[in-house]
């Protein structure tokens, strides 16, 4: 039969005692007595079998099991407080939980939250970054992701856009840059995103162009770090156009060339299967959905301008 787990009083006097490497300043911090600490660290140790602290006169120091104890419990606490905190969250009726990609949190949608915030003026928004592949099943209201439409059991999407990629650059880049010697791959100022390794790849064979290799450029974690890169004028970037049409209709990014490739990815909301919508939800959905508009709206008539 397993072992009963320790309490939670004794994890969080245990955790605090240790960033703090003080009884007394983790009793001020839980708002509990030092001698509270002390007992909650020692039912700890008992159970364990064995010192989590090296006790000293004005302060105490993880020993080597204590040290081992922390790197395993600390993300599991802090797992606990987020996933308390966002169900606390929930329980409000003007509350709303999105998960979406850094990507489209950092290019697309804090840009444009003010717009929401102002006819949901008392809303409480939790925004969390959730990576294509993620696990939903933890999902707080919506999640905002690229994929494949049906690819996700239990749940049901709505498409907002097709993803279409395009290559861009500063306009100091793009007006420096040789066409031809880019079209032939004889440049080192491309930019490359490890989440998007194929990219490249995917724009060149709808261009109709040979293909960047890694071995040049530079590469860089994810899309909105490429952007941000590219606008400062590191190099050409494979963009989805849809995420930097803001800096592209303000010309702080430019085309290097005509090609948008389109790809079968796309963004889409999805949320659990058969759960009414609270009318925050419904709100922000309907909300998401008329800016997309807006933003390939934009766009064309950036694109008629030439």
């Amino acid at each position: 039969m397993p072992t009963a787990l320790p309490s939670l009083a004794s994890l969080r006097s245990f955790e605090a005692s240790a960033r703090l490497e003080s009884f007394s300043k983790a009793a001020q911090e839980l708002n509990l007595t030092q001698a509270a600490i002390s007992q909650q660290v020692r039912l700890l140790e008992d159970r364990i079998g064995g010192a989590l602290f090296t006790r000293e006169a004005r302060r105490v120091s993880l020993t080597e099991l204590g040290r081992l104890y922390l790197s395993l419990t600390v993300d599991s606490l802090r797992s606990m407080e987020s996933a308390f905190e966002t169900a606390r969250a929930l329980s409000r009726p003007d509350a709303l939980v999105l998960k979406t990609t850094p990507t489209f949190a950092a290019c697309w949608l804090l840009p444009r939250l003010h717009k929401f915030q102002e006819l949901w003026p008392h809303a409480s928004l939790t925004v969390t970054a959730v990576e294509p592949e993620g696990n939903f099943e933890s999902v707080g209201d919506l999640v905002i992701t690229t994929g494949q439409r049906d690819q996700w059991r239990n749940f049901q999407s709505q498409k907002l856009f097709d993803i279409e990629l395009v290559a861009v650059a500063s306009p100091a880049v793009a007006q420096r840059t040789d066409l031809g010697r880019f079209l032939a791959g004889h440049t080192d100022g491309i930019i490359h995103t490890i989440r998007r390794l194929d990219d490249w790849a995917l724009w060149c064979r709808g261009a109709g162009i040979p293909a960047f290799t890694l071995d040049r450029g530079t590469i860089l974690f994810n899309s909105a770090l490429s952007y941000v890169a590219a606008q400062n004028g590191l190099g050409v970037v494979i963009a989805e156009e849809l995420m930097i049409a803001d800096q592209l209709v303000a010309h702080q990014l430019v085309r290097v060339h005509s090609a948008r490739v389109p790809t079968s990815r796309a963004y889409f909301i999805v949320e659990l299967k058969d759960r009414a919508r609270r009318p925050i939800v419904e709100a922000f959905a309907q909300w998401v959905t008329a800016e997309v508009a807006e933003s390939q709206q934009r766009l064309n008539n950036a694109r008629v301008l030439g």
